[in-house]
């Protein structure tokens, strides 16, 4: 291989890896936008005062009008150099440079917007009416907070370990077996559990809110339910609190609050109680970040007790005390907490881990030992399918609480939770069972069905995206043509004095686009593809001293005599050259850095 044929993966996200979200984010960023003044300047973002003054005198052989005699390429320069001048006086000036890298060229106030320029008065319309209603929903939102959970709990455990009486015909003869059908298996399952809550937030104040909600529970064809009422007010950035009431027997109060001493600190309190004949249950939390994404807290739990007779005989009781340590910590792609809890009647050690995997699927692992409840260990993970909509499952299992498999829907929201028992008791086969199959079939649907399905969401919006800024990606394409026009005599020029030297570094042939079309084709007739434009000039111009730099931090599209000939697709840039007499080829991904012909590096 070629010592300087270097091939980087692109920092843009592959076609199949787009959700709803990455699909919002590549329309934005193929929004038409202003000159990126470090592209106009082919500089990189750090670049130092001495770099940017270097860069900017050698445009300035390019593109000053008075190193044009030709009419039509003075009026040509004369455009262009003024936008090199306005982007040297933004960078140049270090208040202007960080006002510019901050709010980039709105905060400049800049005169004109691309946003608006190229769009009819009924597009802009369109896009008025699609911003109110999007504002309308958003206020009835945060008028109503509307929260739901309904969860069924099944038994499968009959399914998987069926068991049935043997029937006689008489005379102690076993009648023959009746006939089962393919699904007969399933009358087995049994509905074990139903349990539904729903709530409703609204403002009532400046620093008020009031909740309203209810719950039911049914069991084996019993059950009730109670409505719960909630007052949270906030009395300070650092005090707010709430409490909460059952409106239907049995009455249960409830009082919480939150107190933040400073940023790296917090004390949560919370009182609960079902009698006025017996203080309260207790629970106080403390917490302090130990780290930039890590926080430990302490948790006691005082169970029921009595306060001078307060309470009667507690020994029977059989809620007691307990005290815990944790440590969370909460990092960009993944979370995890370590829990150990000692009491009276029960003690545990708890651990979580959660990993925030493409395509928005978040992986959860979990593991408990505890002396009430012996050992279990879920994993389990859920992923966004819509822009309001998450799926997911779950696997749990233990000794002696058998395997359970849980299912997950939430959507604005509202939450169904399915949990189905497999079996009481641990058994490894339905453990399999219970992972292999669902994973499976979750796989299947993701490459089956979600992943063409963004495939055909990303094509189609690249493709509204290319026919709504038509205009504008025609008006930079003749401003790149016309920036290689003006760039063709100098490029000629050093190309010949690259020729000369015994280390010179020619250009033979670059290109710029979807290179992949292209293959391994070296002739210079070589007939382009759409997606692909011929940068030649444009590289040979740049060439300083037998080396050529491109650096990263911006897209080449802002660099004078390129343009984005396949909007929304990855793109490559291919140069081949002579270099000590020797032929070379490098290939570098759009927004990689290139310094040739050293060795390519990202920045």
């Amino acid at each position: 291989m070629d010592p300087y044929d270097y091939n980087f993966d692109s920092r843009s996200i592959p076609e199949e890896d787009l959700g709803d979200d990455d699909l919002a984010q590549l329309e934005k960023e193929l929004m038409p936008q202003p000159n990126d003044y470090y592209g106009v300047l082919n500089v990189s973002r750090n670049v130092t005062p001495e770099e940017l003054k270097e860069s900017y005198k050698k445009l300035c052989r390019f593109f000053h009008p008075d190193k044009h005699n030709n009419a039509e390429n003075k009026k040509l320069a004369e455009a262009r150099f003024q936008v090199i001048q306005k982007a040297y006086e933004v960078l140049n000036d270090p208040t202007k440079r960080a006002i510019y890298d901050t709010y980039g060229e709105e905060g400049l106030q800049a005169k004109w917007e691309v946003g608006t320029k190229y769009k009819t008065s009924d597009e802009l319309q369109e896009e008025y009416e699609k911003q109110a209603k999007k504002e309308r929903e958003q206020q009835l939102e945060n008028l109503v907070h509307s929260r739901g959970e309904v969860q069924l709990s099944l038994d499968a455990s009959g399914v998987f370990d069926p068991y049935e009486p043997p029937v006689f015909a008489g005379f102690g003869q076993p009648a023959p077996p009746p006939k089962k059908g393919p699904f007969h298996a399933l009358t087995r399952l049994q509905t074990q559990q139903l349990f539904m809550r729903h709530s409703f937030e609204t403002q009532v104040g400046p620093q008020t809110r009031a909740i309203l909600g209810g719950s039911m529970l049914s069991r084996g064809g019993v059950g009730g339910g109670n409505i719960i009422g909630t007052i949270r007010h906030t009395f300070s950035p650092k005090l707010s609190g709430e409490a909460s009431t059952t409106l239907l027997h049995p009455r249960v109060l409830a009082a919480k609050m939150y107190y933040n001493p400073s940023s790296d600190s917090f004390v949560n309190g919370v009182a609960q109680t079902r009698t006025l004949y017996a203080p309260p249950v207790l629970t106080m939390t403390a917490g302090r970040r130990l780290y930039a994404s890590t926080t430990g807290y302490v948790t006691y739990r005082t169970g029921e007790w009595s306060l001078l007779g307060w309470g009667g005989d507690v020994s029977r009781k059989m809620d007691r005390s307990s005290a815990a340590v944790g440590i969370a910590t909460n990092k960009k792609d993944t979370n995890y907490s370590v829990e150990l809890q000692t009491g009276i009647v029960a003690s545990h050690i708890a651990v979580e881990y959660t990993r925030k995997m493409p395509r928005q699927i978040q992986l959860r692992l979990s593991g408990v030992i505890s002396t009430a409840g012996g050992l279990t260990a879920s994993v389990g993970g859920d992923q966004k399918v819509t822009e309001h909509t998450r799926v997911g499952m779950s696997l749990e299992c233990g000794v002696p609480s058998g395997v359970q498999v849980k299912f997950r829907v939430s959507r604005l929201g509202q939450k169904v939770v399915v949990p189905i028992i497999l079996s009481p008791e641990f058994d490894l086969r339905l453990v399999f069972f219970g992972a292999v199959v669902p994973v499976s079939i979750a796989v299947a649907l993701d490459q089956g069905i979600m992943k063409p399905r963004r495939r055909r969401q990303v094509k189609e919006k690249i493709r509204q995206l290319r026919e709504e800024h038509a205009e504008y990606l025609a008006m930079r394409k003749q401003e790149a043509l016309d920036g290689q026009k003006l760039m063709q005599e100098v490029a000629g020029r050093k190309r010949s004095q690259e020729e000369s030297k015994r280390d010179g570094l020619v250009i033979v042939r670059a290109w710029y686009g979807n290179v992949e079309k292209l293959g391994d084709a070296l002739d210079e007739e070589t007939e382009l593809p759409e997606d692909v434009i011929d940068v030649t000039v444009v590289i040979q111009a740049l060439v300083n001293e037998s080396r050529v730099t491109i650096p990263s931090g911006h897209s080449k599209t802002n660099i004078l005599g390129f343009y984005d000939p396949c909007l929304g697709e990855r793109k490559q840039l291919r140069i081949h050259y002579r270099f000590q007499h020797r032929l070379h080829v490098v290939t570098v991904e759009d927004k990689a850095a290139l310094i040739c012909p050293m060795r390519s590096h990202l920045c």
